[in-house]
């Protein structure tokens, strides 16, 4: 896997291949996820449909989304995520300017072809044409505490403590969130963990003190959650980092 990381907006490029991995169910807080397959097949489970998606296709994934991928060993799959306050910042006219310079440039750096650049600005128009109700419906009490997970994940709640500050039961809380979001609060707490440390994983950091700072009981534990979720390891990872559109 390689990223391609635009440092000024939250902006990336991934490009999967021969990881014969299955991405089980997850979802994106703050991102839409538009994903071309290049080569091969990816299986996307998404809102309790399983679709085959061959070269060529194109799928995005909004906000909250729950969803899995299984992506076979011989798949080439080119995504990119889009933060949600980009989006929210940024008119569609000024963000079909600033994508089109940013696929340019991945062009000219050979990240990926020019008609997968067109593909992506296509997907970039519909994401904007849909995006305030591309949003998952969400309960207002499980807004809240997601958002609260969200912005610091690293800090331990627990599930007494997150049903105490909607005034429910522990067990009551747990059944409302998965239903909402797909998954347990320890999970999406786990998730987000992950998400906050691929930003901190820049090698001036130890992987170890990142563990550690994220709330996981050591390396081990961190280093197991972070390649269930991401596919590859932190030192991987940091490795398949690169910069992209410096000089936009």
């Amino acid at each position: 896997m390689q990223y391609y990381q635009y440092d000024k907006y939250p902006i990336e490029f991934v490009l999967s291949e021969n990881i014969d991995k299955h991405f089980d169910f997850h979802n994106h807080a703050s991102h839409y996820v538009i994903s071309v397959v290049l080569q091969g097949t990816a299986v996307l489970c998404l809102d309790d449909r399983e679709a085959v998606c061959r070269k060529g296709d194109v799928f995005i994934i909004p906000p909250y989304a729950i969803h899995s991928v299984r992506q076979g060993k011989y798949a080439r799959l080119l995504s990119m995520c889009i933060g949600t306050a980009f989006i929210k910042e940024t008119n569609i006219e000024t963000a079909e300017e600033f994508f089109r310079k940013l696929s340019g440039e991945a062009v000219s750096q050979g990240i990926f072809g020019k008609e997968q650049g067109n593909t992506l600005l296509v997907s970039v128009r519909e994401v904007y044409c849909h995006w305030d109700n591309g949003w998952k419906e969400m309960d207002s009490d499980i807004k809240i505490l997601t958002d609260k997970i969200v912005s610091c994940p690293e800090q331990e709640r627990s599930a007494e403590s997150l049903a105490a500050d909607i005034f429910v039961s522990k067990y009551y809380l747990i059944r409302k969130f998965r239903n909402s979001i797909g998954m347990t609060p320890h999970q999406f707490c786990i998730q987000n963990r992950i998400r906050k440390s691929q930003s901190l994983l820049d090698g001036e950091k130890t992987i170890s003190r990142i563990a550690a700072e994220m709330g996981f009981y050591d390396q081990s534990h961190f280093d197991k959650a972070f390649h269930r979720i991401v596919g590859i390891s932190p030192s991987e990872y940091i490795r398949s980092k690169k910069r992209i559109g410096q000089s936009i």
